[in-house]
């Protein structure tokens, strides 16, 4: 069992290291959906070092921080709604349901109400009309397009997860968190 002292330290690194690449949103133009990846996925790291209740507290003070001080509220967002909290519940997924295609569909519909969630809220919030006129550029099937390609974007999310989680463990974890223990 690990100390507090010990929970409290790995979750305000882990926290300010997400905070800090939510952050980066804002000075690296281009990538507001691949921030919050990389933001939610150092989130996996309290889940396997401490457990799912602590990287839910850690989701939850970095996802208020990033709404009042992220600038890039469209990176902010997309973190807050899907990409902050994913990799905490992928875990709860694979644990709790053994079967594989009951899995997916689970994780698909979630990742399907967090897009239908970020879309609604992402034209009510930004409201930038740039944005949304550029939907309709591409015919009124585009929302649909978007939407099959977001999901194959998702799959693949999801598979790179599971290899990073399985890196830390196998490699770095190993490498580098055993010297820590002793």
């Amino acid at each position: 069992m690990r100390k507090k002292s010990y929970k409290i330290a790995l979750g305000g690194i882990v926290s300010s290291l997400s905070l800090v690449v939510m952050l980066l949103a804002a000075v690296i133009p281009g990538l507001e959906y691949a921030i919050p990846a990389m933001a939610g996925m150092l989130l996996m790291i309290i889940v396997i070092e401490i457990n799912v209740r602590w990287a839910f507290l850690s989701y939850a003070a970095v996802a208020l921080l990033t709404f009042f001080i992220v600038p890039n509220k469209e990176s902010g967002l997309l973190y807050i709604t899907f990409m902050g909290y994913y990799p905490i519940l992928k875990s709860v997924f694979e644990t709790k349901i053994k079967q594989k295609a009951v899995q997916w569909a689970a994780k698909l519909v979630l990742f399907n109400i967090a897009l239908v969630v970020y879309y609604k809220l992402l034209t009510y919030l930004v409201s930038d009309p740039e944005i949304m006129e550029s939907f309709h550029d591409y015919g009124k099937y585009s929302l649909y397009i978007l939407a099959v390609l977001a999901n194959v974007v998702f799959v693949i999310y999801d598979i790179a997860l599971t290899n990073l989680v399985t890196a830390y463990i196998k490699w770095f974890r190993r490498k580098f968190i055993k010297h820590i223990d002793k």
